[in-house]
């Protein structure tokens, strides 16, 4: 390749990554000059995984909790075959076993339904959303009136305050 074209890469790569030009060049080497590869090992540099799922899956909240959940699972190679499965959630940091209890109690409610998801662990699960999250009014519709129709409509916001809380905490996600 010449050098003009290696330039024009260079500042191709810099401009979209926001980065100065050493390290896009840098990063270009690296990956045969291929500018995709460059972009990913940039952000794999820059960001954690935490931080590059929430940038790739914002636009739905919800299936970015449930992606950061299952990158924690893997992490810490907890599989869903685990007689100790539980356990080992709780043992994470707080924040952290909160997120992951969340996003499974979610992915049963579609699985199972509203309705049967009210007895899987629903103390702990409002707890979180109560406190944590900071969304009473949710927490208590699980606890009290047991509304389908109110939890549904509170999804959205549910998520979104679970996306915040993953941001607030970060450093203690992989």
């Amino acid at each position: 390749m010449d050098d003009a074209r290696r330039r024009q890469l260079t500042d191709i790569v810099a401009a979209k990554a926001g980065v100065d030009v050493a390290c896009a060049a840098r990063h270009l080497a690296l990956h045969d000059d291929d500018v995709a590869a460059a972009l990913r090992g940039i952000d794999i540099e820059r960001f954690t995984l935490t931080q590059r799922l929430l940038n790739k899956y914002r636009r739905d909240p919800e299936d970015a909790l449930q992606h950061v959940a299952l990158a924690v699972l893997q992490h810490e190679d907890i599989r869903s075959d685990s007689v100790l499965r539980l356990e080992r959630i709780a043992a994470l940091a707080p924040p952290v076993a909160g997120v992951v209890m969340l996003a499974e109690w979610l992915a049963y409610v579609d699985w199972e339904g509203f309705d049967s998801a009210l007895y899987a662990n629903i103390d702990a699960v409002a707890a979180f959303i109560g406190g944590a999250l900071d969304l009473p009014e949710v927490a208590a519709n699980l606890l009290q009136a047991r509304d389908a129709d109110v939890f549904e409509s509170r999804r959205p916001a549910l998520a979104a305050a679970a996306l915040l809380f993953i941001e607030r905490h970060t450093t203690q996600f992989p």
